[in-house]
């Protein structure tokens, strides 16, 4: 079998194997998964391409692509959650392909099939992968534009001429022992112009799945890498003033250092060449292109909405979500940092080594390629961004995690292909970072479980995998098989992550709440015309399980005249707490039907009430059937 097909269909198994097994054997989850499905539905029913629509009201959180990804789904699999997830986890594969590819052509084939490797295995990847939103799809067009980029100004080259590609693999037809690859010749070259508009093309579909940072954050990435390639080495009048500046305020070693980067900070970003760059990028072409894919469903949905969908959609879902805090989920600036450590498990324990290796390049002009300056200038960009914005959330920077797993599998190829590269301290650190966490997993989980969740302490167990498998890399990697202890590592992420989310999430996910309610109000009203309300508790997975208007109430008085105006068939779900509270001023028969713990909130039940004869002609219509 050809190595290419080999490669790309080993990455298509694992990948297939975490997202696709168990993916719809849980419930949707609140918030995100139950407003985007619940919208995508009712745009479904509704015969309607152009609105979004949840609980029959304008939602103007998202562009279409994703509600129309799910409508898609909805007709070949029907209405529910494998439909809902089933487009993440379609993009998510064609993703990691993706990287696989542009990985060939950046660094060598070696490093593109473990770069697809290392993102598909990627724990906040995964999560993506199988969840019913929009991000999966993002990183897809946004990666996709880059590749777009870089294929139109590479160049097919013999394998053993490549500099940097430590180990090529032979092959033996004439066209495998030749690949795409992106030099320095190449990257100083621009795409045509027929290339630019196929990229931008591409950034304007991102701008229909996730909105404006689908063209402006993917367009700062080859913006800045431009600059990185065009750096004027003339001092300029401000560098030479800090020049003068550091001779007198910073000792040795650090002043060097300062001036070092000042002088390139200033070089890059000096104005002249940031406006020749965006000449270069040929912004005009940008703007036709962005317009002509994009532009008509926005000025669609603007003429059916008068307007409302821009302005809730730009005004607070953009520019109140990036300068104030939203969903209660603001952060520090170092926010991502963190949740990267985190989102990138396991690979992240290749991050000292990585970075050694990274610099290493970037200061020896024969080892520096094209290559590290796009990576750096992916991962500056979207982190970075982020960074600067109030509201926080870890999925926010996920389209950085190809340039992670693109530097990491450069590594990786060199270690396979050194085995004593990587020194003994920091691979057994390596391997005990994987136990530990596993370990902690072990430890931490059935405390918290205990909590939140009585009954369930055996959800622990998820960490045994990491345990087994951090031995089983040390033992690989103590004998220098180093190709052999990755494989181990890669199976170790796909059986944690199945684990995870097929086996573990499906005995969290019988504590949730919503549809065991809506199942409910469905027992309790079989002529269904019931009038639905939430007071205090609302969470958007009520409308999508019961899939019918729900309306919130936020003070006593609305919901109590709920209540009142048609109790027969009038249902209402709040705490316990505020149905003591309400509970002398309801008609007397209004009681509770249902209750149960509010989902992962500690000392907090919710309540169903209802009409409290219906539960005993419920009762007496099941023991007459027993009869």
């Amino acid at each position: 079998m050809p190595q290419q097909l080999r490669q790309g269909l080993t990455i298509i198994a694992v990948a297939a194997a975490v997202y696709f097994v168990g993916l719809g054997g849980t419930r949707l989850w609140d918030d995100d998964e139950t407003y985007f499905a619940q919208t995508a539905r009712e745009m479904y029913e509704r015969g309607d391409w152009i609105v979004p629509w949840f609980n029959q009201t304008l939602f103007a959180h998202k562009p279409p692509f994703m509600y129309w990804m799910m409508i898609a789904g909805y007709h070949l699999f029907g209405v529910g959650e494998f439909a809902s997830r089933f487009p993440s986890a379609l993009f998510g594969i064609a993703s990691a392909l993706l990287v696989w590819r542009l990985g060939r052509i950046l660094y060598s084939p070696r490093a593109g099939y473990w770069a697809g490797i290392i993102l598909s295995t990627s724990l906040n990847y995964v999560v993506i992968a199988r969840a019913a939103t929009c991000d999966a799809e993002l990183l897809f067009f946004c990666t996709l534009s880059l590749y777009v980029f870089v294929r139109a100004t590479a160049q097919r080259r013999v394998l053993s001429g490549i500099a940097g590609d430590s180990q090529p693999e032979q092959a033996a037809d004439a066209e495998a022992r030749s690949e795409l690859v992106w030099l320095d010749a190449d990257a100083d070259r621009l795409p045509s112009w027929t290339s630019w508009m196929l990229i931008y093309a591409v950034m304007g579909v991102a701008v229909m799945v996730k909105g404006p940072i689908g063209v402006v954050l993917p367009t700062a990435v080859l913006g800045l890498f431009l600059l990185m390639q065009n750096r004027s080495r003339n001092s300029t009048i401000v560098t030479r003033a800090v020049d003068r500046w550091l001779e007198t305020s910073t000792p040795g070693s650090l002043r060097s250092r300062c001036l070092a980067a000042i002088h390139y900070l200033a070089a890059v970003l000096s104005p002249t060449q940031i406006l020749k760059t965006i000449w270069q990028m040929r912004p005009l072409t940008a703007v036709a292109m962005v317009l002509l894919v994009a532009g008509p469903w926005f000025y669609a949905v603007s003429v059916q909405t008068r307007g409302e969908f821009l302005e809730g959609f730009f005004g607070v879902h953009h520019f109140h979500r990036f300068t104030a805090g939203m969903d209660n989920h603001a952060g520090p600036p170092y926010f991502y940092l963190l949740a990267i450590c985190v989102g990138f498990f396991p690979w992240i324990i290749f991050l000292t080594p990585t970075l050694q290796q990274l610099a290493t390049r970037l200061k020896d002009p024969n080892l520096s390629r094209p290559a590290d300056r796009l990576v750096i200038a992916w991962f500056t960009v979207w982190v970075g961004a982020f960074s600067l914005a109030v509201t926080k959330f870890p999925h926010y920077v996920l389209p950085a995690y190809p340039a992670l797993a693109l530097v990491t599998a450069v590594f990786l190829d060199r270690w396979i292909a050194q085995a004593q590269l990587y020194v003994p301290f920091w691979r057994r650190a390596a391997c005990v970072t994987v136990a530990v966490v596993g370990v902690g997993i072990l430890i931490v989980v059935p405390i918290v479980a205990r909590v939140f969740l009585p009954g369930e302490e055996l959800l622990g167990l998820a960490g045994i995998p990491l345990i087994l498998g951090a031995a089983v890399l040390w033992r690989f990697t103590e004998r220098l098989q180093i190709e052999r202890a990755l494989y181990a590592l890669t199976g170790t992420a796909a059986v944690f992550s199945v684990g995870l989310f097929a086996v573990a999430a499906v005995r969290v996910d019988q504590y949730q709440n919503t549809p065991p309610f809506a199942a409910a109000i469905r027992a309790h009203n079989p002529a269904g015309d019931a009038r639905i309300g939430i007071y205090q508790c609302f969470r958007p997975g009520y409308v999508y399980y019961c899939n019918r208007f729900v309306e919130q109430f936020w003070d006593d008085q609305r919901a109590q005249s709920f209540l009142s105006e048609r109790p027969a068939n009038s249902f209402l779900i709040t705490t316990l707490g505020d149905y003591e509270r309400l509970k002398s001023t309801l008609p007397p028969e209004i009681g509770v039907l249902e209750r149960s713990p509010w989902f992962l909130k500690t000392g907090e039940t919710v309540v169903l009430l209802g009409d409290k004869s219906l539960v005993v002609a419920r009762k007496s219509e099941t023991q007459g059937s027993e009869r």
